[in-house]
């Protein structure tokens, strides 16, 4: 009798600079002030009355973002479509506001789930690594920049793409990649 192929853990994968080559944030509050210049003024006052999380939502809003329209890493959708195909569950895992995780989410059609910023939280660092454990327990992370660090920390196995150096060896401090896009 022969056991079962083991799954291993959900997959949390980051959205800026993981999945996308883009920075959703930068690319949205630039639409946002080319659509209306006078928008800088509410934007400041989100900032400074509910921080990233509060900016990121007013701006989801009111920005209508086409995923088709974001640089996805060709060499990333090939590794999660394979990922996909053999069973494992993935996550889309974004300080991203949630309207957008779950638009680039259905767009993708590779994830299980979506996770986001919800106006009042900015799922980064800790948050996203608690975030992930208080909902899956056991995950492995696919991330790219300092921010990711802590949720590589919580993670059964980190995979970096297109990662600076100087994370890189952060990094391999604690938790060797299994796998490095460059």
């Amino acid at each position: 009798m022969h056991d079962a192929p083991s799954i291993p853990p959900p997959l949390a994968v980051d959205l800026d600079g993981t999945l996308v080559a883009d920075d959703v944030s930068v690319k949205t509050i630039l639409h946002l002030l080319r659509k209306n210049p006078f928008s800088i003024v509410p934007a400041v006052v989100w900032y400074l009355t509910g921080g990233r999380a509060r900016l990121k939502h007013e701006i989801a809003l009111r920005v209508p973002l086409d995923p088709g329209t974001l640089r996805y890493h060709s060499g990333v959708m090939d590794f999660l479509r394979e990922e996909r195909s053999r069973g494992r569950t993935l996550i889309l895992a974004t300080a991203s506001d949630q309207i957008y995780a779950d638009l680039i989410a259905a767009h993708v059609g590779l994830f299980d789930h979506a996770m986001g910023s919800d106006g009042k939280i900015s799922l980064s660092s800790h948050r996203k690594r608690d975030a992930l454990l208080a909902r899956f327990g056991k995950y492995s992370y696919m991330g790219n920049s300092s921010a990711d660090l802590e949720v590589w920390r919580g993670a059964e196995e980190a995979i970096a793409v297109a990662t600076p150096e100087a994370v890189l060896k952060k990094l391999k401090t604690f938790k060797t990649p299994a796998r490095i896009f460059s």
